[in-house]
Order: structure tokens, then C-alpha cells, then sequence
């Protein structure tokens, strides 16, 4: 189960990041603007968005290991197709595909990780860390090394391997998920629960903030270093995102920290750590690499205690809130994600830190509102 998982996330999030590092490829292959670059790379967050709410319900009933395979054979193709298309157009459509399926692979892990919350979220956030990172970096090398064709057949390869991997496991082990209780009750009152429950609310709002940030700043450095200075190609600018790789030690260490942390005590020092980050980057004082490895820590931590407020739930089946959740984090990684590269276009990154510190703002108003609210009930 815990190998299962680790794939489920880890392939779900390989798939979603995958043209951040290929703005040169991309004017090379499509004619590509900074502003289609940001487009590009919404498409697949906004099928999740869409998507994720549905999840839930539609699946509930599935065999997680089955979910999981078939949806990996479907990146594969997929990925298939992206390495065929000449055309922005259908590109942008593929994107959209990819944003449809994934849900469907997370709704399924994450229903894994409800069952042993403490064991299995940093588990599940070590999927997504690794994923994550190789969505940027895999991409950037097998395009610049095998050209764009080779380069995706070569993921759609990886997501077979996948499949194959998850069919195996489960004919091994015999695994199946574990079935929640209050299977009588409605679709309908598991979600009256989920928007109203408060612990719930803010995990959403959190999401949603955590995602923008992100899909922000990796969105618009990827533009940065393209252009003048730098001049980067695909393959350096993959290579920044390995500095990701190191927040899996802290991730996985969380644990400790909370024993003499409080959760709002964590996240209070985790948002301090994004801007002193987002700071660095912006002067250019530090190695860029070192600038990205604490934005991943914080942002990557502050996942890990969203993640845990969603599974500690038991009001409602993990699936229904998972599918909110994703839907309300994906938006704001599909704002995030078009909304830098507009700002950047115009306003370069002063232009993208200010989106990001509006968007916080505006969360930080609502989750101060969601508590007072929960205080007085």
C-alpha cells in the first residue's frame, strides 16, 4: 500500500508541471509568447480544478489499484500524443486531458493516506515533492537531449511502467481499500459537510493560496531565466528545479517539529520562510538554486500541514473533501500560473510578487473570517 501510494502521487504530479522548464522548446516547436507559456501550463490545473469536485463521488465505489491503472495508461497516451502535435491549440486541449485525469489518481491515494493519516502524509507529500520536481526537470532534459518527440514518448513510456508497477502490487498484496462508515447517507450531505465544516474551510483556503504561490513563482522564474541575462535553455532551467529535492528531508522530519510547534506556530515560520525566499530571488544577491531550495522547503512544508488538516477529517469520506480541496488548490495554481506570466510580461517579477502578496492577503482576510466565525458558534 505504501509503495502504491508513493507512485499514485509521484506519477499524478509528474505529469502536471510538465512544460514550465520548455518556454525555449516551446517557441522553437509552437511560436510560443510568455503569455501562452503561462496558458499552456494553466490548462492541465484547470481540468483539475473542474474535475477534482466530481472525483469523490464518481469513485467511491472503485478499486483504488484499478483507478490508478487505468489512469496511467491514459497519461500515456497522452503524453503520446504531445510528443505527435505540431499544433498550440491541441497542445493546450492535451493539457486539459492531463488536468482531467490526475484527480482521479489523487482522489485514489488520497483515500489511502485518510486510513493512516500520521503514517502516510508525509509519504504522500514525499510522492509529490518527487513528482513535482521531475515534472520540471524530465521534461526539460529528454526534450533538449532526445528532441521533443523522444522526449515525451519517453514519458508516456514511464507512466506504462506505471501502470504495470501498480498491477503487479496488487496481484501481490491482494490490497483493497478499506471502506469508510456512513455509506447510507447522501453524496449531497457529505458535501454540505465539507463546505461547512471549518477545519475544512481553511485547508481549502490554504490550498488554494499554497498552489497560487507556487504555480506563480515557478511559472515566471521558468520566463526570468529564459530571457536577458541569463539566456537558459530548457535543460538549465530543469535543472533549478532539483533544488526541490531537499525539502523531503524536512518533510519527512515534520514529525519532530511538531512536538513542540503548534500548527498555526508552523505556519506563521513556513510563510516567513516563502517570502525571505521569494526576497532572495528577487535581488539576485544568493545563488538562485539556494533561493529555490528554501521557497520549496516552506511551500512543501506548508503542504504537509494542509495535507493533515484534510486528512484528520472524519466528518466526511476523504474522497468528497479531497476532491474539494484539489478543486480550490488547483484553481489557485491555474490563477497563479496565468496570471504571472501576464504580470511578467508587463511588469516583470516586481509584477509577479505583487499578484502573490494580493492573493495572500485576500486568503489571509478569509481565514481570519473563517475562525472568528467558528469562535462565535
Amino acid at each position: 500500500m505504501r509503495t502504491a501510494l508513493i507512485i499514485g502521487s509521484l506519477g499524478a504530479f509528474f505529469n502536471l508541471y510538465q512544460l514550465q522548464a520548455l518556454f525555449p522548446a516551446l517557441v522553437e516547436r509552437f511560436g510560443t509568447t510568455a503569455t501562452g507559456a503561462g496558458w499552456l501550463t494553466m490548462a492541465s490545473l484547470l481540468g483539475m480544478m473542474v474535475t477534482a469536485p466530481l472525483t469523490g463521488a464518481v469513485t467511491k465505489h472503485a478499486n483504488p489499484s484499478h483507478l490508478l491503472v487505468v489512469g496511467f495508461f491514459a497519461l500515456a497516451a497522452i503524453n503520446a500524443s504531445m510528443a505527435l502535435t505540431t499544433s498550440q491549440d491541441v497542445l493546450f486541449v492535451l493539457r486539459l486531458g492531463q488536468g482531467i485525469v490526475i484527480p482521479f489518481l489523487l482522489t485514489a491515494t488520497m483515500n489511502l493516506v485518510s486510513q493512516r493519516p500520521s503514517s502516510f502524509v508525509p509519504l504522500y507529500v514525499t510522492g509529490t515533492i518527487v513528482g513535482s520536481t521531475l515534472s520540471r526537470f524530465y521534461p526539460a532534459w529528454s526534450v533538449d537531449a532526445m528532441g521533443w518527440e523522444l522526449g515525451f514518448l519517453s514519458s508516456a513510456c514511464l507512466m506504462v511502467l506505471s501502470a504495470v508497477a501498480i498491477c503487479l502490487l496488487s496481484k501481490a498484496t491482494g490490497a483493497e481499500l478499506m471502506q469508510r462508515t456512513e455509506r447510507h447517507q447522501t453524496s449531497v450531505t457529505y458535501t454540505r459537510r465539507a463546505l461547512t465544516d471549518n477545519t475544512l474551510i481553511i485547508a481549502y483556503l490554504a490550498g488554494f493560496a499554497l498552489l497560487f504561490t507556487q504555480s506563480a513563482v515557478f511559472t515566471a522564474l521558468g520566463l526570468w531565466l529564459a530571457q536577458e541575462p541569463y539566456h537558459w535553455d530548457s535543460q538549465q532551467i530543469g535543472t533549478i528545479y532539483l533544488a526541490c529535492l531537499p525539502a523531503l528531508f524536512c518533510v519527512l522530519t515534520a514529525s519532530v517539529l511538531r512536538r513542540y510547534l503548534s500548527e498555526v506556530a508552523i505556519a506563521i515560520s513556513l510563510i516567513a520562510l516563502i517570502w525571505a525566499a521569494l526576497w532572495l530571488i528577487s535581488t539576485t544577491r544568493m545563488s538562485i538554486m539556494l533561493s529555490v531550495a528554501l521557497f520549496a522547503i516552506g511551500t512543501y512544508m506548508f503542504q504537509a500541514v494542509t495535507t493533515q488538516l484534510l486528512s484528520s477529517t472524519r466528518r466526511v469520506p476523504a474522497g468528497v473533501a479531497a476532491g474539494i480541496y484539489l478543486s480550490c488548490y488547483y484553481l489557485g495554481g491555474a490563477m497563479g500560473a496565468s496570471l504571472a506570466a501576464y504580470a511578467f510580461a508587463i511588469w516583470a517579477w516586481k509584477g509577479v510578487i505583487a499578484c502573490i502578496a494580493i492573493a495572500q492577503t485576500i486568503i489571509f482576510c478569509l481565514v481570519m473570517g473563517a475562525r472568528h466565525c467558528a469562535k462565535e458558534r
